[in-house]
């Protein structure tokens, strides 16, 4: 391998290696600002980019996205910030107890008890103020990381 092959290799790892860390931070700065950062962090390869596992309390942030594309990043803080949410209810209630009311709300769902919904998870109240969370507030976190230089 020359020396020239080995320097443009050297430089894109170390261009995943800012990137990766630029990811990391804007997540390290949303958990402080919404107060979970005492939330169990994983990193886990899978589709969406990020999932709170209400099972285990903990939040899962996808690998597959160590370099945010530009068309992507709303959708990374839009979920990043959804789950987030959850994860301030589980904070809230407790994790299991949370997870209790998650799932009563799914039941209720699933077995007809709730007029007009038939989705136990679009329909989830619990997924619908998530939802709405993450839509709310992401444009403002785009902006501050924007200026940051983050995204």
């Amino acid at each position: 391998m020359n020396l020239i092959n080995l320097k443009k290799i050297k430089k894109m790892i170390l261009n995943e290696l800012i990137k990766e860390t630029q990811k990391n931070q804007m997540v390290s700065t949303l958990f402080k600002h919404y107060g979970v950062e005492s939330v169990k962090m994983k990193y886990k390869s899978m589709k969406d980019h990020a999932y709170f596992n209400v099972e285990t309390g903990t939040m899962e942030i996808s690998t597959r996205y160590k370099d945010l594309k530009t068309s992507q990043v709303k959708e990374f803080l839009i979920t990043l910030i959804h789950e987030i949410r959850h994860a301030m209810d589980a904070k809230k209630y407790g994790w299991r107890k949370f997870k209790d009311m998650w799932e009563y709300e799914a039941n209720m769902i699933s077995g007809d008890h709730v007029k007009g919904k038939t989705d136990p998870y679009a329909d989830n109240p619990h997924e619908i103020e998530a939802e709405e969370f993450g839509q709310k507030n992401w444009k403002q976190w785009y902006n501050k990381f924007k200026k940051q230089n983050l995204i």
